[in-house]
C-alpha cells in the first residue's frame, strides 16, 4: 500500500519533509564502502532503485528473487505442457548461453551459426552498451557485439 501511495520511507521521499537532506542511496554507499570504492557519485535512493539490481546494496537479493520467480514460472509452464504442445523450453540451466545452445545439432538445423551471428550483431548494435559490459565483452573489440550475444542467456530480455 505504501508503494502505491508513493510513501515508502526512502531518502528521496524523506527529503520532501526534510529539505537539504541527502537523497543518495545508503545501501549503495554501504556496499561501495565495504568494497573500498569511491562513494562520490551515488544514485538517488528511490523505491524503484532499491528494488532493482542497479542498487549495489540490493543487487544480490533482487537477482536471487528474479531467479526464484523465473524458476517457479518455468516449472509451472513446463508442468502445464501437454504432449501435443509444440512449445519446447530449451533450457532451465542458468549456465546456458546462446553460444551453448547453438552447439546442439538441432539448433544448427534451424539456421546456421554464421547467419545467427550476423543478424544478432545487427540487433546488438541497436542496444545501448552499459559500462560493465565493456569490461566483460571487450576482450576482442572487433567482436564486442558477437561476444555479448554469444554470452547472453536465453531468458535475458535485456
Amino acid at each position: 500500500m505504501m508503494a502505491i501511495a508513493g510513501i515508502i520511507p526512502v531518502a528521496k521521499w524523506l527529503a520532501k519533509s526534510k529539505p537539504h537532506s541527502d537523497v543518495s542511496c545508503r545501501l549503495c554507499k554501504r556496499a561501495q564502502e565495504q568494497r573500498g570504492a569511491s562513494t562520490g557519485k551515488l544514485p538517488e535512493e528511490t523505491y524503484g532503485h532499491i528494488n532493482s539490481a542497479f542498487c549495489d546494496g540490493m543487487a544480490t537479493t533482487v537477482t536471487a528473487a528474479h531467479h526464484f520467480i523465473w524458476r517457479h514460472l518455468y516449472a509451472s509452464m513446463q508442468a502445464a505442457q501437454t504432449p501435443a504442445s509444440k512449445l519446447r523450453f530449451v533450457t532451465p540451466d542458468k549456465k546456458s548461453s546462446m553460444n551453448m545452445l547453438w552447439q546442439e545439432e538441432e539448433f544448427e538445423q534451424i539456421c546456421s551459426r554464421e547467419s545467427l551471428t550476423e543478424k544478432a550483431a545487427e540487433i546488438e548494435k541497436t542496444i545501448s552498451v552499459k559500462e560493465h559490459e565493456r569490461d566483460r565483452y571487450d576482450f576482442d573489440p572487433t567482436m564486442f557485439y558477437e561476444n555479448r550475444f554469444s554470452n547472453r542467456r536465453p531468458d535475458d530480455g535485456d
